[in-house]
């Protein structure tokens, strides 16, 4: 408890006004300092016994949004206590980027009576942010004193990239592909073995044992091209600090490209498989919460190498497609990357231009180590697009929607 502002000036003056009678023997004069002193004591008095006893939560609806939707707060507060406390001032606590801080009125609340009142936001930008802890404040009626009572209680709210409207990438009239089909249609992904394989199971025909691939693992292994083919595509998003652009900026534009494309694969009814250095999420389902809650926190790593993304790419498994969202490259991160695309298929990298994703105005401020970096870079986009891949650049102020529609059909297998 505390004197508010008006409380500190009255308390002050009445001081100034007593001395100044006493001095000069005014005791009317007198009286009404004492009088006067007396309202902001006696408002600290009358908190002290009238102080409510109060519990709290928060909900959020939903607690996971896409950034630029809104999201309700609802704050519960219920009287725990036998009194009727007066006019409470509640104030939520949140970072600045969600706007100012919510401050409303509950008037007074009867004992065991519970109140909510709510309010909006709507986050701008993605990421983790912690809503609270809530204060409120209790003043007397002429407001010369306050209790703050403050309820560490805290929410999370998860905001995610976001997702820009895509066209589909299917056939048109949903064309597909049988199990039974060829699979030249779809990319495999088997690492350096030239024919898929998979542990021997018991029941498997003997037939169709590697005996190679068995050799060389040390224990059986049987061809997998029988079997099924699994409908997924891999999106693959490079993680590299260095290798963006604009304070990182083209950066932004990749994460929320690459939550654009999760999204519209797994509407497509293709399990995206999303790829960065050091994590991988699959998608199956439609479910592509996990993968929207980790590219809403992601950050650009000064240790990500294109060879670790890769890596999990090549793990034993076929893909209809690869949609790979690249920073700055040089030759040895493309020979990296061109292995993928030893199969053929629809691959697909979406690649920032170093150079021209700076504004115009800067361009003429380019210095020589720039533009050794932007032919490093040139070189290392040719020897992509050589190994098969159909390569986009992309610069600052493109518009996903718009190369999205550049990318070649892909069948969906049935």
């Amino acid at each position: 408890m505390e004197l508010t502002g008006r409380g500190k000036t009255l308390l002050a003056v009445s001081v100034v006004v007593g001395l100044v009678a006493l001095v000069v023997g005014e005791g009317d004069l007198l009286r009404a300092a004492v009088l006067a002193l007396i309202a902001p004591l006696g408002g600290l008095v009358m908190l002290r016994w009238t102080r409510p006893s109060l519990e709290s939560n928060r909900v959020l609806n939903p607690a996971q949004v896409e950034a630029g939707q809104p999201t309700q707060v609802r704050l519960g507060i219920q009287n725990t206590g036998r009194g009727r406390p007066p006019a409470l001032m509640l104030e939520d606590r949140i970072p600045y980027r969600l706007g100012n801080r919510p401050r409303l009125v509950l008037e007074r609340l009867a004992p065991g009576a519970r109140s909510v009142v709510n309010y909006t936001i709507t986050p701008g930008a993605r990421g983790a942010y912690e809503l609270g802890p809530l204060t409120v404040r209790t003043s007397d009626p002429f407001g010369l004193a306050v209790s703050v009572q403050e309820f560490p209680l805290t929410t999370e709210l998860i905001v995610t990239p976001r997702i820009q409207p895509l066209r589909s990438l299917l056939l048109p009239g949903g064309a597909g592909m049988s199990s039974g089909e060829s699979a030249a249609h779809a990319v495999a992904i088997t690492g350096n073995d030239d024919i898929a394989v998979r542990e021997y199971r018991s029941g498997d025909d003997m037939r169709r044992v590697h005996w190679k691939a068995s050799a060389h693992r040390g224990q059986l292994m049987v061809r997998r091209e029988e079997q099924p083919w699994e409908n997924n595509a891999a999106v693959l998003l490079d993680v590299r600090r260095g290798a963006h652009r604009g304070e990182l900026s083209s950066f932004e534009w990749m994460v929320d490209a690459a939550a654009s494309a999760t999204v519209r694969l797994s509407r497509d009814g293709i399990d995206p498989w999303l790829i960065t250095a050091h994590h991988d999420f699959e998608c199956r389902q439609g479910d592509y919460s996990q993968a929207m809650r980790y590219l809403a926190t992601v950050a650009a790593a000064p240790e990500a190498p294109i060879g670790h993304m890769v890596e999990k790419a090549q793990r034993p498994r076929s893909v209809s497609g690869i949609v790979a969202f690249l920073g700055h490259l040089n030759p040895d991160d493309a020979a990296t990357l061109a292995r993928l695309a030893k199969r053929g298929g629809a691959c697909t990298a979406l690649v920032v231009d170093p150079v021209r994703w700076i504004p115009k105005a800067q361009s003429s401020r380019i210095d020589p180590r720039e533009r050794a970096f932007a032919e490093q870079h040139t070189a290392a986009v040719a020897t992509l697009a050589n190994a098969g891949w159909q390569v986009i650049p992309v610069i600052a102020g493109t518009e996903l929607r718009r190369v999205w529609t550049r990318l070649g059909a892909w069948r969906t297998l049935a």
